[in-house]
C-alpha cells in the first residue's frame, strides 16, 4: 500500500490536489455499478463455508478484506492475473482458487477497485481533463496502485515534484533517525534534538504536550503555533484529551476533524431495547435505558430511576410515572413472536419520538419472517459511530498529524504521543487465509500478496517519513498505562530509536516526569500545597463525631440520628435487625446506610450470596408449604426442579439463560440436600409448619422494630419455634451466640413480647405459648438456639443467653446516636470483632468507613 498519495497539478492554475477515487470517477465518467453483496456468494464448497455458517457477518468481512488484498496484488486488477495452478496442491492453492472464483462470480469489487479497473481500461481521450501526476511513484505501492499510477502517467504525463521539506541539521541525533530508522546503521550520541519523557497515561500526555508547546513558544524554539506539530495515534482518546488540554492553555489546534465522530444514539437505544425485550431483563441494561437520551422523562428522573434499578432491581420513581413514560415502561416485556416484538417497539418509538427509532425498527422488520432471530436483529441494530469527516486546517494553529498519513507540513518542533503500546508502527495483523510461509511461496510464484513483513516495513518507513517533518527538535512522550490502568510496553518505534541512540533498553532513554526534580522539568510547573496528613481525614482523638442540629455553637443539642428516616407524617420508621446489626459493628456504616450514601456500582447480575440465599429461602417456602404434611424424599425430588425454576423466575430471571446451565444444576443439587435435611428435622421433631414469611413488628426501649421470620413451626408440645434460615455453616453463628453477641435472637423475642401489630403469632404468645427462636444453617443442616431450645430434638444450644453482650452494647450505641454522636471504628476492629465477638464485620469493608477509621493506638480525648 502506497505511502505517498497520488497528486496532480493543474496545467492552468498550477494548483495541487489529491487524485481521489471520486475525482477519477468524475474525470473518466465511470459508469455506476452496484457492488455485489459478497455474503450472497459465500455458499457451500468454499474453505470458509463452515465459518460462514457459524459467523456469517464476521466471515463476510474477512473474505471481503482478503478479496481486496488479492486485487491489490494483481497488476491489472483482473482475476485472470491470479493463477492458483502455479502452486502445489494444498491449503494455499485451495484458498487462492476459492478467492479467484469468488471474484469471477461477483464481477465487481468492493471499494474503489472498480474505479481503478475502469481507468486501466480507458484511454486518454476518455478523460474530461488532464491529470498530470506530480513526482515519482511510491516504492511501497501495491501492483494495482502502481498500475493505476502508470496508466495516469501514460495518459497525462508528469510534472515536477514538490520541493522536499528540509530535514534536521546534519550530525544531530534527529537527523540520524530521519536518515536511518528501519535500516541497519551505527549508533549515534544522543543530544538535545531528541528527548523522551515518560508520563502516566494518555490524558497526562495531552497535558504535557500542551505545556511543552507553550514552553516552545515562550523560550523561542518556535516563533508561532504553526511551527509546532503533534503526531498522534488515531484514537478518540487522544483527540478529545488534546482538545481540552490545548483549550486550557489557549493554543489552537489545526488539523482536527471538521465533523467529529458522532455516536449512533438510535442504535444504542435499540440495542438496549432488544436486550430487554428478549428477556430476562439485566439490571444494567434497564438502568442504561433510563439514562439514555430521548427518553420521555427528565434527565434527573432517569438518573434516579437508574440508581433505583441498580440498587433494588426496580424503581419506585418509575412506578409514579404516567403518560408516554408509562406506556414505554409497560412495553418493556419479553416477546415470544415478531408480532409482539414490533408492536411493543412501535409503542416505544411512539412514546419516545426524540429517540428516532422508526427507521431502525423498519430495518429490523424487513429481515424478520415467522420467528425472531435475536442474534441477527442485534447485529443489525448494533450502533455504529459516524466517522469524522474532513480536516479543519489553518495556518496559525499547532499542527495535528494523524497516525496513518504523512504530515501535511513541516514543524520546527515535533511532539510524538503514544510511544508505548501498539503504536509506531502498529503490529500488522495476520492474513485470515494464508500463513506467512504460504504468502512467501505465492510471492515467489509472481503474485505480490502483502504479508506481515511487507506491512511492517511500510509502517516503519511511514514512521520515518513522519519524523522527517521535524526540522529542529523531536520530543517523544511514552505513557506507562492506558486509561484502564493496564501497563504498556514500549512501542517498536521507541525500541528502535533507543537502540539507534545507544541505549540498551528503551527505559534508559525515557526521562520519567514524575521522578524529575521540579527545577529540571522541561515545562513551567506550579507546586501545589502539600495535602495535610497525606490526604487522610483529620479525626478526633476521642473517636467520637458529634453532629448538631445546625451551624451554631456546640451548646446546641445533638441531632437524633435515629429519626433520620421519619415518615412524611413525622412518625418514626421502624428499624430492622439487620440495620441494627450494622449499628452494632459500625455506627458510621449504619449512618451512611440511613442516608442512602452507599456504593451503587454498575455491574452485571451475578450469583452472589444474597441471590443464593433468596433462592434457597423461596425453595424452602414452596416445598414445605404451611399446613401441609412433610414431603417424602420421592416427592421432594419430583417437585424440586419446578420449584427452583419458579424461584429463579421470580427473583433472578437472568439465571434462566443458557449461559447459567451449570450454575442451575449446582443449585438444584444444593436445594435437594437442604430440603432433605430440613424434612428430616421436621419429621424427627414432629413439627408442623404454621406459616412462612411471618412479618414481625414491635419495640425495644422505645425503638420501633420490624422484621420477617422465615418459618413458624408448632412443636408437638405446643411450643412455637421461630426459625430464620441462614445460607451458611453453623461455625460462625455458633461462636457468636456462645459469646453472647447474637442480636437477632433477642430482637425477634422483643418483637414477639412487645408487638405493635396484632398477628396470629402475637396472639399465640399472648395466649401463653412458649416461643423459641432458632437459626437453620442451610449449608450443614444445623439448627441453633439458646437455652430455651435445649430440649428440642436436633436443636443445638450454644449458651444460656446468646444476646446478652449484644443487647448491652446496643443500648449504649442507641443512646449515643440518639444524641447525635457517632463512634468511629479502629483499623483493627475487623480482627478483634471476629476474635472476641464472633462477628464478621462486613460493614468495615465500606471504603468510607475504612477511610474514617482511627489508628490502632488512638488516645482518649475529645473534639467537636
Amino acid at each position: 500500500m502506497r505511502i505517498d498519495p497520488l497528486m496532480t497539478r493543474s496545467p492552468t492554475t498550477g494548483a495541487l490536489r489529491y487524485v481521489t477515487d471520486d475525482l477519477l470517477a468524475e474525470i473518466y465518467l465511470e459508469p455506476q455499478i452496484s457492488n455485489a453483496n459478497i455474503a450472497e456468494h459465500l455458499g457451500t464448497g468454499a474453505p470458509w463455508s463452515e465459518s460462514f455458517a457459524a459467523a456469517p457477518e464476521e466471515t463476510a468481512r474477512a473474505v471481503k478484506a482478503g478479496l481486496i488484498a488479492l486485487a491489490h496484488a494483481t497488476p491489472r486488477i483482473d482475476p485472470s492475473d491470479v493463477r492458483p495452478e502455479n502452486l502445489p496442491e494444498g491449503r494455499a492453492r485451495s484458498h487462492l482458487t476459492a478467492l479467484r472464483n469468488l471474484w469471477y462470480d461477483i464481477g465487481s469489487l468492493p471499494g474503489p477497485m472498480n474505479t481503478w479497473r475502469h481507468v486501466l481500461s480507458s484511454t486518454v481521450a476518455d478523460a474530461l481533463e488532464p491529470l498530470p501526476l506530480v513526482g515519482e511513484d511510491c516504492t511501497f505501492a501495491s501492483p494495482a496502485e502502481a498500475a493505476l499510477a502508470n496508466a495516469l502517467r501514460t495518459h497525462h504525463g508528469c510534472v515536477d515534484g514538490i520541493q522536499a521539506a528540509p530535514l534536521a541539521d546534519d550530525g544531530s541525533a534527529l537527523r540520524h533517525l530521519q536518515d536511518n530508522l528501519g535500516l541497519r546503521s551505527e549508533t549515534t550520541t544522543p543530544d538535545a534534538s531528541v528527548i523522551c519523557h515518560g508520563l502516566r497515561d494518555p490524558h497526562e500526555e495531552a497535558e504535557c504536550a500542551a505545556a511543552l508547546a507553550q514552553t516552545h513558544l515562550d523560550d523561542g524554539r518556535a516563533d508561532h503555533p504553526g511551527e509546532i506539530g503533534l503526531l498522534v495515534p488515531d484514537s478518540p482518546t487522544y483527540e478529545l484529551a488534546l482538545q481540552e488540554a490545548f483549550d486550557r492553555v489557549g493554543l489552537p489546534l489545526s488539523g482536527l476533524p471538521a465533523q467529529p465522530v458522532i455516536r449512533d444514539r438510535p442504535g444504542e437505544v435499540l440495542s438496549l431495547l432488544l436486550v430487554l425485550l428478549s428477556g430476562p431483563t439485566p439490571r444494567t441494561a434497564l438502568a442504561s435505558l433510563c439514562i439514555a437520551p430521548g427518553m420521555p422523562w427528565p434527565a434527573e428522573t432517569g438518573r434516579k430511576m437508574a440508581c433505583d434499578v441498580i440498587d433494588r432491581g426496580w424503581s419506585r420513581t418509575a412506578s409514579s410515572l404516567s403518560g408516554p413514560a408509562r406506556e414505554l415502561l409497560d412495553a418493556l416485556r419479553p416477546c415470544s413472536n415478531p408480532e409482539q416484538l414490533f408492536a411493543r417497539l412501535g409503542v416505544i418509538a411512539q412514546a419516545a419520538p426524540e429517540a428516532k427509532l422508526h427507521p431502525r425498527i423498519a430495518a429490523l422488520k424487513s429481515v424478520t419472517r415467522d420467528s425472531i432471530d435475536w442474534p441477527l436483529l442485534r447485529r443489525i441494530a448494533a450502533p455504529n459511530l459516524v466517522a469524522s469527516e474532513g480536516y479543519d486546517r489553518f495556518v496559525e494553529g499547532v499542527s495535528l498529524f494523524t497516525e496513518n498519513a504523512l504530515p501535511w507540513r513541516s514543524a520546527r518542533q515535533l511532539i510524538v504521543l503514544g510511544m508505548a503500546g501498539r503504536n509506531w508502527p502498529r503490529p500488522p495483523g495476520s492474513n485470515p487465509f494464508f500463513t506467512e510461509g504460504e504468502i512467501a511461496m505465492i510471492r515467489e510464484r509472481g503474485l505480490q500478496l502483502e504479508g506481515r513483513q511487507q506491512k511492517l516495513a511500510r509502517g516503519l518507513e511511514l514512521f520515518r517519513r513522519q519524523l522527517s517533518a521535524a526540522t529542529e527538535g523531536l520530543t517523544l512522550l511514552a505513557p506507562a498505562l492506558d486509561l484502564r490502568g493496564d501497563r504498556l510496553i514500549p512501542s517498536t518505534g521507541l525500541a528502535l530509536i533507543a537502540q539507534m541512540l545507544g541505549a540498551e533498553e528503551p527505559s534508559d532513554l525515557v526521562q520519567e516526569m514524575r521522578s524529575t526534580q521540579p527545577e529540571e522539568l522541561p515545562v513551567t510547573t506550579i507546586k501545589p500545597n502539600p495535602v495535610p496528613i497525606g490526604g487522610a481525614p483529620a479525626l478526633p482523638e476521642s473517636g467520637m463525631l458529634h453532629i448538631q442540629r445546625g451551624l451554631g455553637t456546640t451548646e446546641q443539642p445533638g441531632f437524633d440520628l435515629l429519626r433520620l428516616r421519619d415518615a412524611s407524617d413525622g412518625t418514626p420508621l421502624p428499624h430492622s435487625p439487620s440495620r441494627l446489626e450494622t449499628l452494632l459493628v459500625s455506627p458510621l456504616g449504619w449512618l451512611l446506610d440511613e442516608l442512602g450514601a452507599k456504593d451503587l456500582s454498575w455491574a452485571p447480575d451475578t450469583l452472589d450470596a444474597m441471590t443464593l440465599g433468596t433462592l434457597m429461602h423461596q425453595v424452602l417456602e414452596d416445598v414445605f408449604a404451611e399446613g401441609k404434611p412433610v414431603p417424602d424424599e420421592h416427592t421432594i425430588a419430583d417437585v424440586l426442579p419446578g420449584v427452583l425454576d419458579a424461584a429463579i423466575g421470580r427473583h433472578a430471571d437472568w439465571l434462566a439463560n443458557a449461559a447459567w446451565t451449570t450454575e442451575r444444576s449446582s443449585l438444584l443439587r444444593e436445594a435437594r440436600d437442604i430440603c432433605s435435611a430440613w424434612a428430616g428435622f421436621l419429621r424427627e421433631t414432629g413439627a408442623e409448619v404454621l406459616h412462612n414469611e411471618i412479618l414481625l413488628a414491635g419495640e425495644h426501649g422505645g425503638l420501633l422494630l420490624h422484621g420477617k421470620a422465615d418459618c413458624l413451626l408448632k412443636l408437638p408440645d405446643g411450643r412455637i419455634l421461630v426459625v430464620d434460615h441462614k445460607r451458611s455453616s453453623a461455625g460462625g453463628r455458633r461462636d457468636r451466640m456462645a459469646k453472647g453477641w447474637d442480636l437477632q435472637v433477642a430482637l425477634y423475642r422483643a418483637m414477639l413480647e412487645r408487638p405493635t401489630q396484632d398477628t396470629a403469632l402475637t396472639r399465640l404468645v399472648a395466649e401463653g405459648s412458649q416461643v423459641i427462636t432458632a437459626y437453620h444453617m442451610l449449608r450443614d443442616g444445623t439448627v441453633l438456639s439458646d437455652a430455651a431450645g435445649g430440649n428440642v430434638p436436633r436443636v443445638e444450644t450454644t449458651s444460656e443467653d446468646a444476646s446478652v453482650n449484644a443487647m448491652e452494647h446496643l443500648s449504649e450505641v442507641l443512646a449515643e446516636v440518639g444524641a447525635g454522636t457517632i463512634r468511629l471504628n479502629h483499623l483493627n476492629d475487623a480482627k478483634s470483632f471476629d476474635k472476641e465477638r464472633g462477628i464478621k464485620a462486613y460493614a468495615l469493608d465500606i471504603p468510607l468507613v475504612a477511610a474514617f477509621s482511627l489508628p490502632d493506638d488512638a488516645t482518649e480525648g475529645d473534639a467537636q
